[in-house]
């Protein structure tokens, strides 16, 4: 079971479900599960089976996800001891994603004296614990972890229109291509981008001619034309440098 936190899309106000929705809709495509085998709650999606990590990790939308476990409240103690393996020190961390059961702090109190109680050797940490166990209480349940991956951010693909990119370099013509997909923009290329592909989960991206109203080019700002363009035009790696440039690619060949 997995929780996965949704992060900016919870800012889109009468158009968060949209978002969500087509987030759910690109991990259910891109992990090959079902509709049912999630449900949305106090903004967080869980993920009710084992699913492979690599391709969570390459869905746009996504902050942070966590292996967890559900837990009622009246087992929270046993659940929450049974997460510590011969650390010494140890923090608890409850965040509460609707206004029930106890307030966080004294979750954190509460966990903590107990764990202290079953293991006298540990003490609490606040910072650079070596082991913090985190805690989200929502209707009637409550989530464990340890420890959280970090997903790729920004919005789900397919929210944000289609666009075309006028592939040229390979190198900055991937770059752009994620930065566009991480917008929630669905793309297609003027030739082929190996490297994106591992990014086609819930949507595909095409090889063809340029058809799109809105284009988008690998231009940095050392390449900068000031004539006007015929068609809409974004320009994703005008503001960075060569160093970030060559960082988020290398970024982008380990995911």
């Amino acid at each position: 079971m997995y929780i996965v936190a949704i992060g900016e899309i919870f800012l889109k106000g009468n158009n968060r479900m949209f978002f969500v929705k087509r987030l759910m809709e690109n991990i259910c495509s891109g992990l090959n599960i079902n509709r049912q085998d999630m449900k949305f709650e106090g903004n967080r999606i869980i993920i009710l089976k084992p699913v492979d990590e690599n391709m969570l990790r390459r869905i746009f939308g996504i902050v942070f996800f966590a292996r967890v476990i559900e837990s009622d409240f009246e087992e929270l103690e046993k659940n929450a001891l049974s997460l510590v393996k011969g650390e010494k020190t140890f923090r608890i961390s409850t965040r509460r994603l609707v206004k029930v059961f106890k307030p966080s702090q004294e979750v954190d109190r509460e966990l903590g004296a107990f764990i202290l109680g079953k293991n006298p050797g540990m003490s609490v940490r606040l910072k650079n614990a070596e082991l913090e166990i985190h805690i989200e209480i929502m209707k009637g349940r409550a989530y464990l972890y340890k420890e959280k991956v970090e997903g790729l951010g920004g919005l789900p693909v397919g929210v944000s229109g289609e666009v075309f990119l006028r592939v040229k370099d390979e190198v900055k013509s991937t770059v752009t291509g994620f930065l566009l997909l991480k917008r929630g923009l669905i793309i297609s290329l003027s030739k082929p981008l190996s490297l994106l592909k591992k990014f086609e989960l819930g949507f595909k991206i095409n090889v063809c001619e340029e058809k799109e109203e809105v284009i988008a080019t690998d231009e940095v700002f050392e390449e900068l034309s000031l004539e006007k363009e015929e068609k809409f035009t974004l320009k994703p790696l005008i503001g960075f440098s060569d160093e970030e440039r060559e960082e988020m690619y290398r970024k982008i060949k380990e995911l």
